[in-house]
């Protein structure tokens, strides 16, 4: 067996390279996104409205990886939340974990959601679980 094949692969994707990187401020919060997807980096600034560094009251930290093993179809949306953590699911193959108290956001996304599509459903889900007043409208 070669290395490639003996070594324990990495499901959870834990340790893929992100090297496109931004700061940018939506509201109140300055955001740092990590991802792997330049496209998906373009279309979430794209559709802030502000992209400054500084000024913020709050840091969101956000890690987006493009999965492209992960399965695609479905139009399903689901939404779950408890306590301070909050869940997106989109699809089959689309999960979005995040954490408010730590105002954290790391996400799986399926190949076949588009930068728009993220952009018109998973970022305002996303930014109203980040809203602590919207800790329990979800459930």
């Amino acid at each position: 067996m070669s290395p490639e094949t003996s070594r324990v692969p990495d499901l959870l994707r834990r340790f893929v390279a992100t090297p496109y990187s931004s700061v940018f401020r939506m509201g109140s919060t300055n955001v740092r996104l990590e991802t792997n997807d330049p496209t998906l980096a373009n279309t979430i600034q794209k559709a802030t409205v502000c992209r400054v560094k500084s000024g913020a009251q709050e840091d969101s930290d956000w890690k987006l990886i493009r999965d492209k093993q992960a399965p695609c179809g479905g139009k399903e949306i689901s939404v779950l939340s408890t306590g301070p953590i909050g869940t997106v699911l989109l699809g089959s193959g689309t999960f979005i974990a995040v954490d408010r108290e730590r105002r954290e956001v790391l996400g799986f996304i399926a190949p076949d959601i588009s930068g728009e599509q993220f952009a018109a459903v998973a970022l305002p889900l996303i930014l109203n679980l980040l809203d602590s007043r919207a800790s329990t409208q979800f459930t």
